[in-house]
């Protein structure tokens, strides 16, 4: 467990004076945040994005959901393959998780988060590289299971891999100029920020066998 917990080493960089978000939100359980999010954005409420002033970064007028409307959806599907060992499996995922989200932040605790001053800069680009290392990492302990097995995990693991690859491959992390980049670089940093509450949501699904 020590050397799974290890691979999301190091320490996230500070924000500076401009970042006083909320601090990260899951440390003591494996329950999913009652304020964790889909990787599927829903449609916000606002319509648009305000255009970034000369030397400031953008900030979005949109908003995101706190409160997902897909995480525990599981409930209702009828259950799957059962991981004879998914008890244990869940309680390797406890230390890894919740030592990834004290590290790097957690829905408005990241430095994704959309409405923060940090959610196009580089250090997001690197929050955005510990998510995708912890799906990976998550998958590596149920690589032994069926594949029937923790679908919710597989599925949520995939969202969060595709988000940070998003992110990092149209260089989401410099600021785009065009209003449809940062709104697409928003809703992809968005989906990373809930990436620790997605995968605790698959794990705690591989207990119904879901």
């Amino acid at each position: 467990m020590t050397a799974v917990a290890a691979s999301l080493g190091g320490c996230s960089s500070s924000d500076g004076k401009a970042d006083a978000a909320a601090s990260p939100s899951g440390s003591g359980s494996a329950s999913p945040s009652t304020s964790a999010a889909a990787s599927a954005p829903a449609s916000p409420s606002a319509a648009n994005s305000q255009a970034p002033s000369s030397g400031q970064s953008p900030q979005s007028t949109r908003t995101w959901p706190d409160v997902s409307t897909v995480i525990m959806k599981w409930r209702d599907q009828p259950r799957g393959v059962a991981a004879p060992d998914a008890e244990a499996v869940h309680a390797k995922s406890v230390g890894l998780l919740n030592d990834a989200e004290t590290r790097y932040g957690s829905e408005k605790g990241s430095k994704c988060w959309p409405e923060r001053p940090t959610s196009l800069t580089e250090l997001c680009t690197g929050n955005a590289a510990k998510a995708a290392e912890a799906a990976k990492t998550s998958l590596s302990l149920i690589a032994h299971e069926n594949q029937g097995s923790f679908a919710t995990l597989r599925a949520n693991a995939d969202k969060v891999a595709k988000a940070a690859g998003f992110y990092e491959s149209r260089s989401c992390g410099t600021a785009p100029a065009g209003q449809a980049e940062r709104d697409a670089c928003w809703d992809a940093g968005w989906t990373v920020a809930q990436a620790y509450p997605l995968l605790r949501d698959g794990f705690n699904a591989g207990l119904q066998a879901r």
